[in-house]
């Protein structure tokens, strides 16, 4: 039975877990008397360096606390991100930190994390409102639409297309739409996670090493899906998807190491990697960041947070040199 509660307890709560982001702790902050351990935290354009203690890092009131109409607030999700938190910490420190692989066991925690961390965050909360914005607005237009329609004109578009929220459709109400906008974490994380996780399944993992003195960095969006090849396609096309065999997920877990999720046989278990493959993982999670990164240092290299120009064979640079040789119509 999920845990109800009317007090104010557990309503801050950590869209990037607390835990997470310890390892990013500055060493010269660590074991100083009447000084709180701290991360610097960055713009993701590298500027404004702070300190930030990790217990007051990437919080937000009631993210994951489904309300009830009696006043409750159903914790379910909260607890039940602690036990994996709790399961995630453990293994880091006591197997990866070690180099030693993980049990069967272990890696399913492992990318159970990997599979919420992508799924939990702020970003991703406000990416799926905006998409459920969008289908409520279209269907309050066709609602308005109906209700100004003349009789004969209601009852032949009844009869082929129920509308939205009669119990003729079999499909979702308005309301699901709006319930969903709401709350698109709570109403989805469940089905979304059971889907990664299926397809991980069919993947390979590698933790990458690194003994770089700055490291690997992270950001309040640390779970990137990255599809290095997608760039030669049209835009519409470049949404990374777990189907693509060139897909490639990564989560840093430390400024060390960085669970490495792809179709790529040649990746598997842990594999040190040099500073150009640091500064290029870096690179791509200053650039998926929401607003912040999150670094162990007080320094990052200008590398990480510089936009890039799109190589040659991008698929605009392509189309641009097609249009001026008249090979194709620029219409």
């Amino acid at each position: 039975m999920a845990k109800k509660t009317r007090t104010g307890s557990h309503k801050k709560q950590h869209f990037v877990p607390q835990c997470y982001t310890k390892p990013w702790l500055d060493p010269d902050s660590v074991g100083k008397p009447k000084l709180d351990p701290y991360v610097w935290v960055f713009n993701k354009d590298g500027t404004n360096p702070r300190r930030r203690s990790p217990a007051n890092l990437f919080t937000e009131t009631d993210i994951y606390t489904i309300p009830a109409a009696d006043g409750t607030r159903d914790l379910r999700l909260e607890h039940g991100f602690q036990q994996l938190e709790d399961q995630f910490t453990r293994i880091r420190n006591l197997t990866l930190t070690q180099k030693r692989w993980p049990n069967n066991d272990q890696l399913v925690y492992l990318l159970a994390f990997v599979a919420t961390a992508q799924a939990r965050t702020r970003a991703n909360r406000d990416h799926h409102r905006q998409q459920w914005g969008r289908l409520r607005e279209r269907l309050e237009d066709f609602q308005r639409s109906f209700d100004s329609a003349s009789p004969a004109k209601k009852k032949a578009f009844a009869a082929v297309a129920p509308l939205p929220g009669s119990t003729a459709e079999p499909g979702m109400t308005l309301d699901d739409v709006k319930r969903y906008e709401e709350y698109p974490i709570q109403n989805m994380i469940a089905p979304v996670v059971a889907t990664v996780m299926r397809c991980f399944s069919q993947m390979h993992v590698a933790v990458l090493c690194t003994d770089d003195p700055l490291g690997l960095i992270t950001s309040d969006n640390p779970c990137t899906w990255f599809d290095p090849e997608s760039y030669k396609l049209p835009p519409f096309y470049r949404g990374a998807g777990l189907g693509s065999r060139t897909i490639e997920v990564t989560l840093p877990v430390s400024p060390s190491q960085c669970i490495f999720i792809s179709h790529n046989s040649g990746f598997k278990g842990f594999v040190n990697i040099e500073q150009r493959v640091v500064d290029a993982l870096n690179y791509r999670h200053a650039a998926h960041a929401d607003e912040s990164i999150v670094c162990a240092h007080n320094e990052i290299r200008p590398f990480w947070v510089t936009p890039r120009e799109a190589p040659e064979d991008a698929w605009e640079k392509v189309r641009a040199r097609k249009i001026a040789a008249g090979e194709i119509d620029h219409r």
